[in-house]
């Protein structure tokens, strides 16, 4: 299977917003809202590379060669969820508008299905499937309205933990775990762990599930 992205990539905004992270952080100004919009992105672009797979919606190009054997129950594609198919080929000639609307699709794991029940199976032949997937990440209209989007909230709670700890962090060495200055005093750090791209056990537990091999 290849999956080729069709048009620009998506442009990339902080994927947590503002407001909760200061809900996080218990801070009411605006003294600190562009650092705090500077360690959001810094941190939605951590979370991303950990994820490591495309989450943001955008159209796709997959070619799925099916064999006679084994038989094939559902068309894999590699970008999920599936917002949407718009059309497929299969050896050069298109299905029909009728046939794709008809196609059941699971979209939180990008597999298509035939809705014929008598005959699941899809016919050997090279596919080329064009469809839309993806999360819709925050956006302003024109006339200034806002709209969410639909990130998953697990993931727009990794990005606040990941961009809360850089907040905390500024300044002090990103090492140090906790120091005493009462009696002797100790100090000790952290050690990061390097599977985990820069994400405290938390955020990555949040988000593990929606790398490749999990479900989106």
């Amino acid at each position: 299977m290849r999956s080729i992205s069709v048009g620009s990539a998506p442009a990339l905004v902080p994927l947590a917003s503002l407001e909760d992270l200061k809900a996080d952080l218990g801070i009411t100004d605006a003294q600190s809202d562009q650092a705090l919009q500077r360690f959001l992105m810094d941190a939605t672009q951590v979370v991303l590379a950990f994820i490591g797979r495309p989450v943001l919606s955008q159209t796709w190009q997959d070619q799925v060669f099916v064999r006679h054997f084994p038989r094939t129950l559902s068309l894999l594609v590699g970008a999920y969820p599936v917002q949407k198919v718009l059309g497929i080929l299969r050896n050069g000639t298109a299905l029909s508008q009728d046939e794709v609307d008809d196609l059941v699709i699971a979209d939180e794991c990008g597999e298509i299905y035939r809705p014929d029940t008598e005959r699941p199976f899809w016919p050997p032949g090279r596919y080329e499937i064009t469809y839309q997937a993806g999360y819709q990440p925050p956006a302003t209209q024109d006339d200034g309205t806002a709209l969410p989007g639909n990130i998953p909230r697990p993931i727009q709670l990794a990005i606040r933990r990941v961009a809360a700890a850089s907040y905390y962090a500024e300044g002090r060495d990103p090492a140090l775990k906790s120091e005493s200055a009462q009696g002797i005093g100790s100090t000790s750090w952290v050690t990061p762990d390097p599977t985990l791209g820069g994400l405290t056990p938390e955020a990555a537990g949040l988000v593990q599930r929606y790398q490749s091999s999990g479900i989106g």
